[in-house]
This record gives structure tokens, C-alpha cells and sequence, in this order.
């Protein structure tokens, strides 16, 4: 076959240090705040002039966290247990052929200001800090949303745990800011346990801004039960 090579038009900046606990579509945590920076030859306005007449744009980005080698042809889809085996192409696993992926997220406007500037504020993202991004399109209502159209693999959106904080984190989680505390209960809502967790009594830990978020499953109830700097845990 003939090798085709993308090469990347710029990089995404977003809350989330790894890929554990990534909301798994876009637009579940609609709080979610990110910017999409430029590489230096896109970064220029002609390439921009329009964009600001979008609400919301398909960013399509490559699964930097899934090594090439790591093909497969069928998969276990969270969605269904992990029980089910699916093919690739009927799933959005990030273990596909190419690596490519697609999200839908809203458009904010420009970051103007910072060096790297113009840079795109989005959010609703779904996508770990540092993912690179092969292209941007506009999201077209008329086109993109198809009335009537239908997923019997998963046809609603998934159900959400409630959170609550445990009175041992309650000091520690209080004095980050109130954004990413609504970033942080969004994202812990939406259960990143593996499927095959579900049964099991176990600590997770979620990599978000500048912190880590330990969290448990108990009577299901999402259970924030700790939270550390990691800046400061570095020192």
C-alpha cells in the first residue's frame, strides 16, 4: 500500500495529563475549557478569516497515547461491559489502523492575547493535554446533524454517577478555583472506570490540571476521597 503523511497543524492544550478518565465523547463535560494552538504557519489570520462564524468545529486529532503497533481489528467498547467484541470500524476505539479521531467542540473565539496567539478557545473537549491535530472544519447543522438517525450499539448518552466529596478532601478541594472544581465533579460524573472494574472496590486516580484526584465507586455513588498538587508533590 502507498504510505500517506499527515503532518500536524497544531496541538491541543486541555485539563487532562493523561488519558485515564477522558470524558469518552465530546461534549459529556460541556465545562471542559481547552485551546487548540497553532503551529507557526497556520497561525495567521487568512487561514482563520470566517472561523468566528462557527459555533462549533470537528477538530480531527491523532491518539498520540496509543502506540502504532497497537492495531487491533475488534474491540470490548466500554459502552457495552467490555464484554462484546465489535470491529474497529463499527466502534470509536483509539486502537484503530490510522490513529485518527474526531470531536465536535464548541468554539469560544481567539486567544489573541498569549504569545502563541491566535490560538482557538474551545470546549466540551475530550482530548488529553498535548494531542495533535491534523485539521479543523467547521461543524455544518444542515449536513452534520441528520435527523432520525440512529445507533442500536449506543443509543443514548451514558448515565452519570453523583459525586460528593469526602469531608477528608473537603479543605483541599474547596481551595482550588470553583472552574475546576465544576471540571473536576463533570469529569468524575461520567465514571472512567474500565468495564471490567465495575465490580471491583478499588482507588483511581485522575490526572486534571494540576492535580491528582483520587476517587472511589462506593453504593453508586462517585466518592471524591482525595486530591494532591502534583507540582507540589514534585518538590
Amino acid at each position: 500500500m502507498e504510505l500517506i503523511q499527515l503532518r500536524p497543524i497544531g496541538r491541543l492544550e486541555t485539563p487532562y495529563r493523561d488519558k485515564f478518565g477522558v470524558p469518552r465523547q465530546a461534549g459529556l463535560a460541556p465545562s471542559v475549557r481547552g485551546r487548540l494552538v497553532l503551529e507557526a504557519e497556520f497561525r495567521r489570520e487568512e487561514a482563520l478569516r470566517g472561523i468566528e462564524e462557527c459555533s462549533h468545529l470537528w477538530i480531527v486529532f491523532l491518539f498520540d497515547g496509543v502506540r502504532e503497533e497497537e492495531v487491533r481489528l475488534s474491540v470490548r467498547p466500554p459502552r457495552l461491559g467490555g464484554n462484546e467484541k465489535l470491529g474497529v470500524f463499527a466502534t470509536r476505539s483509539p486502537f484503530r489502523p490510522n490513529r485518527i479521531g474526531i470531536s465536535a467542540c464548541r468554539f469560544h473565539g481567539f486567544d489573541r492575547e498569549a504569545e502563541d496567539g491566535p490560538a482557538l478557545v474551545l470546549s466540551g473537549m475530550d482530548l488529553m493535554d498535548g494531542t495533535t491535530v491534523l485539521d479543523v472544519k467547521p461543524y455544518l447543522p444542515y449536513a452534520d446533524l441528520i435527523p432520525g438517525a440512529w445507533s442500536r450499539l449506543a443509543p443514548a448518552a451514558p448515565e452519570r454517577l453523583p459525586v460528593r466529596v469526602a469531608e477528608e478532601a473537603s479543605t483541599a478541594f474547596s481551595e482550588i478555583a470553583e472552574e475546576q472544581q465544576v471540571v473536576i465533579l463533570e469529569t468524575l460524573s461520567l465514571d472512567g472506570r474500565p468495564a471490567f472494574h465495575e465490580k471491583q472496590e478499588r482507588t483511581y486516580f485522575l490526572r486534571i490540571f494540576d492535580f491528582d484526584v483520587a476517587w472511589e465507586v462506593r453504593n453508586s455513588e462517585c466518592v471524591l476521597c482525595g486530591i494532591r498538587n502534583m507540582s507540589e508533590r514534585v518538590q
